[in-house]
């Protein structure tokens, strides 16, 4: 249930900033208006950018009398998909809206409510209109759950008034039901989804529909429209088939054979920074670790420490490779700021290369290879030290 929920759900960080009031959207600057009902004043509202699945806040708005404006200069002249939250105020849900900005776009936001995940966009990019669509399909339905959501929180403001040892229990019970309920509602949402997507054209929303729909029928038990996801994949056209998002579904509806322990590892053809082909056979002969990562995946850039110190430590008999599914730019800019002294490579996949076949549901997430290139041992997380007691496990044994 919990990945179905995130499907629904984006969260993003947070950083200071302010947007001022000046003139008018022009070609390389893109303009966002709010326009608000019962809401309260002074709430900090957020503006991130959603690239490559990964979300960078921007900056921030104050909402005075029911308005807020945002007026920025777009980084790539290309339409940006952006998001907007107030994550440090009680009375909004922990939800995000979703809207779509091009350079020289003058964007208008309204609502009469805290709700804000189904706040209203109107803009230039079709996409807004089109998402829209989506929730107009299901807009009592997910207002349902950003209710729950505040729900869970007065619940949890009245456990902290009982004993400390009635408090989880209490919280547990009623938590339970709502998240059934939601759980419940996320599948009707999928069912009009679905249906829409059956009556609508292919464009970027409907593959990150896609997407999210082939996410839940990868990751949640007895998911009832597989088949009608698999018919949604198979109706796009060769072409619509190469976005990125159409490889990452694929990935999840006819997933790939898995690396098994006690096998032979699974390889591919990587890129390094420069543009070198690479394969994981060319290491063998020491023990091989993989390291899947990503720039926007906190625990995987704290683990770069721990590596480069293994780097060094067993250099004679371990080869580290961390793979990157992030594409191509970010990856680079990434490399840029976290420096690795070891393989750093890059199928261009994302997740529908050779992280298909690895992939354990979450990064960071290793696989240790023996020298003779066998699946030792697959785990996820990091924590201190997590790294180097799995390797000296293996290598002190000789």
């Amino acid at each position: 249930m919990k990945k179905l929920l995130l499907t629904l759900i984006v969260a993003f960080a947070t950083v200071c900033g302010f947007a001022q009031d000046v003139e008018p959207a022009d070609a390389c600057y893109y303009e966002i208006m709010g326009e608000l009902k019962n809401v309260p004043d002074s709430t900090i509202i957020e503006l991130s950018r959603l690239e490559d699945n990964l979300i960078w806040t921007i900056t921030t708005d104050t909402i005075i009398d029911g308005r807020f404006h945002f007026r920025l200069k777009s980084t790539n002249l290309s339409k940006e998909e952006l998001g907007l939250g107030c994550y440090h105020s009680k009375e909004f849900p922990m939800m995000s809206l979703r809207l779509w900005a091009s350079p020289g776009d003058s964007i208008k936001v309204t609502g009469d409510n805290t709700l804000i995940y189904t706040w209203r966009v109107e803009g230039n990019a079709p996409e807004n209109a089109s998402w829209q669509t989506f929730l107009n399909d299901s807009r009592e339905l997910y207002d349902a759950i950003q209710r729950g959501q505040l729900y869970q929180f007065e619940i949890w403001k009245e456990s902290m008034q009982l004993p400390q040892e009635k408090q989880q229990p209490y919280c547990q019970e009623k938590f339970d039901s709502i998240r059934n309920a939601e759980y419940a509602m996320c599948i009707q949402i999928q069912a009009n989804e679905i249906r829409r997507m059956k009556e609508t054209d292919v464009d970027a929303v409907w593959l990150d529909r896609l997407f999210l729909l082939a996410g839940s029928s990868k990751y949640e038990k007895d998911y009832p429209y597989t088949e009608e996801v698999i018919a949604l994949y198979n109706s796009l056209t060769e072409e619509q088939k190469q976005e990125r998002l159409a490889q990452d579904a694929y990935a999840m509806l006819f997933p790939p054979q898995h690396v098994e322990i006690g096998k032979e590892m699974a390889d591919a053809e990587f890129f390094d920074l420069e543009g070198k082909k690479h394969h994981l056979a060319e290491l063998k002969g020491k023990y091989i670790l993989i390291d899947f990562w990503s720039s926007g995946c906190t625990p995987c850039i704290m683990a770069i420490p721990e590596m480069e110190e293994l780097a060094t430590t067993y250099k004679e008999k371990l080869n580290i490779v961390s793979i990157c599914i992030d594409n191509k730019d970010t990856w680079k800019i990434a490399s840029e700021k976290h420096r690795m002294s070891w393989n750093n490579w890059n199928d261009l996949k994302g997740q529908s290369g050779i992280y298909a076949q690895y992939e354990l549901r979450s990064i960071p997430c290793y696989t240790l290879i023996s020298p003779e290139g066998i699946v030792l041992e697959q785990w996820t997380g990091y924590h201190e030290d997590s790294l180097k007691q799995k390797v000296d496990e293996y290598i002190n044994k000789e």
